[in-house]
């Protein structure tokens, strides 16, 4: 995680964000350790102050200037051949989320992630393509879903001449040990990231999918997620098994807190740490309640814990977007 609030961000946000990101970083500290990346100077110490007694939480110092981990720093693998194992980290050329205009593409989008290896002592590898964590979500066994919203953007892969950009995609993937590609429309108009597939899937154990609906009244979801889900609905695993999809509701509007645009008013961009699934409530008593037992039954075995992280919300993420875990071995 990262101890790292740009200054885009008015004092008064600022403050917010760093207070949903203690909760944050204090609650996935409860089941793993948690090393928080901080840039040099007033932040580096302001985060070894507020952790001195939360001893899971090692703060360090590196070039970051902004806390979604997901995207700007490398996915983390593990690389085996014959017996050996070893940590990987996977450049996907983040570029900023394509350097839109709600979010210009920054300096710092690439320090971060060219500094990782270095700061964590593992090998780098750089794929052919330009995309980011939240675009993803993988099985863990050969299998990967991403939106065609995000990953086929111009402003990501532009297509090239005689070339197919999902094939160009897939073939890059598949070196990473990706044999299967569910490709979903995802939400072009979805603002900064084009429709990350990591704010409305999720995998949990079992082949299970779990996939947040539509709620006609109420609800500005983009008309292909039905589509989205009869894809899922119909999709296989890289072993051929069939998938296991379960709809969960989604938070209402009305128990938004805030007017934004970019509010992220998802359940499923969850964290899974060890031990439990920490995600998001939004105050609505019904369905904050559906979404923890849903989580509960797809993860059975772990605690779950839905955070108030408003501010972190109207920013346009959520928990797993603060979060880029690293296997142990």
């Amino acid at each position: 995680m990262a101890w790292a609030v740009h200054r885009e961000w008015s004092p008064r946000e600022a403050a917010r964000i760093r207070r949903d990101l203690t909760k944050v970083v204090r609650t996935i500290a409860r089941f793993e350790p948690v090393r928080l990346l901080a840039p040099p100077g007033r932040a580096f110490h302001e985060a070894r102050r507020r952790f001195s007694d939360c001893h899971p939480v090692t703060v360090i110092e590196a070039p970051v200037d902004d806390f979604w981990m997901r995207d700007i720093m490398p996915t983390f693998a593990i690389h085996s051949r014959g017996v050996s194992r070893q940590i990987l980290a996977i450049n996907w050329n983040f570029n900023g989320w394509g350097g839109t205009p709600d979010r210009p593409a920054r300096a710092g989008d690439q320090l971060a992630t060219s500094a990782a290896a270095e700061i964590f002592g593992v090998q780098r590898t750089t794929v052919s393509f330009v995309a980011e964590g939240g675009a993803f979500a993988f099985d863990g066994c050969g299998t990967v879903i991403t939106t065609r919203s995000c990953l086929l953007n111009p402003n990501r892969n532009p297509v090239r001449r005689g070339v197919a950009a999902d094939l160009a995609i897939a073939s890059g993937l598949r070196e990473l040990g990706i044999r299967k590609v569910i490709w979903l429309e995802g939400d072009p108009g979805e603002p900064i990231t084009s429709g990350h597939v990591d704010g409305f899937v999720v995998w949990a154990p079992g082949g299970r999918i779990l996939v947040e609906g539509i709620d006609d009244r109420d609800s500005e979801m983009p008309v292909s997620r039905e589509r989205d889900i009869r894809v899922l609905e119909q999709s296989t695993n890289a072993d051929g098994r069939s998938l296991r999809v379960v709809r969960l509701a989604p938070p209402r509007k009305r128990y938004r807190n805030g007017d934004r645009d970019l509010f992220a008013a998802a359940y499923l961009n969850v964290y899974i740490t060890n031990g439990a699934v920490i995600g998001q409530r939004f105050g609505d008593p019904e369905r904050d309640e559906l979404a923890r037992v849903a989580l509960a039954k797809a993860f059975p075995g772990r605690e779950v814990i839905l955070l108030r992280i408003d501010a972190i919300a109207e920013g346009g993420g959520g928990v797993h977007c603060l979060t880029q875990p690293m296997p142990a071995i």
